[in-house]
């Protein structure tokens, strides 16, 4: 089930790098304990519970919490919901 297409593929300009890790996504209050599969300087790709997911809206804003050398907080946009997972925008104060 789609539930939103915003072409967060087609109109990268930067490398995504590969990576399996951690991560936790705050969305108006609710913290959902997800993983990062990728990850580039504009945004992420995140897989996370199919049940989490449908309480998440294109367009919703909140906070990645991403584990990698340390915690490191990126303020981001949901741009994609799919069955493959919940695509990110990072997005700037």
């Amino acid at each position: 089930m789609d539930r939103g297409n915003a072409m967060f593929d087609e109109t990268r300009n930067d490398e995504r790098v590969n990576i399996v890790t951690k991560c936790s996504l705050d969305i108006n209050g609710t913290k959902y304990d997800c993983i990062v599969d990728n990850i580039s300087t504009l945004g992420a790709s995140i897989e996370m519970n199919g049940l989490d997911q449908i309480t998440l809206h294109v367009g919703d804003v909140g906070t990645l919490h991403v584990l990698l050398i340390s915690i490191v907080q990126y303020l981001c946009k949901i741009v994609r919901i799919d069955s493959h997972g919940v695509g990110l925008q990072f997005v700037d104060d």
